[in-house]
């Protein structure tokens, strides 16, 4: 679902409803899809099998390292009870862990200059131009 958010730019919505023994593989391949599809440039791509379906994924070292860290991190916050107001760094704004309803946030942003009342420049300034909500409702698995 794509709403506009609290700017001008799209906020997409996507809510999952997971098991905890495939809550880390779905959220890496959730991530590298959307990577996929976002980042600019030359990609390698890859895929991965997540539950039987076949996600595209972004073949880079470096990026494959960021998404492992940051679903282990978001993990950690749901198993150690960081749930209340953990926070957590990810690609580039923050994963909230709220109790129940874990929540990541990925924001695609540009720097542009800043500039001041008189036109002068004062630097660069993020500004945002899309943003993912994965909302995941974790669930026990039947006879777990």
């Amino acid at each position: 679902m794509a709403t506009r958010g609290n700017g001008s730019f799209p906020t997409i919505t996507i809510d999952l409803v997971l098991d905890r023994l495939t809550t880390k593989d779905v959220l890496r391949g959730m991530l590298h899809s959307v990577l996929f599809h976002r980042l600019f440039g030359t990609v390698k791509p890859q895929t991965f099998e997540v539950l039987d379906v076949t996600m595209p994924g972004v073949s880079d070292v470096e990026m494959e390292q960021l998404v492992n860290d940051k679903v282990d991190a978001f993990w950690r916050g749901i198993e150690g009870g960081a749930s209340r107001s953990g926070q957590v760094p990810l690609l580039p704004q923050p994963t909230s862990c709220r109790a129940h309803h874990p929540q990541i946030k990925i924001t695609f942003s540009e720097k542009r200059p800043k500039k001041s009342w008189f036109q002068v420049y004062v630097g660069e300034e993020d500004v945002p131009w899309e943003q993912w909500i994965i909302n995941a409702e974790l669930r026990q698995p039947i006879g777990g």
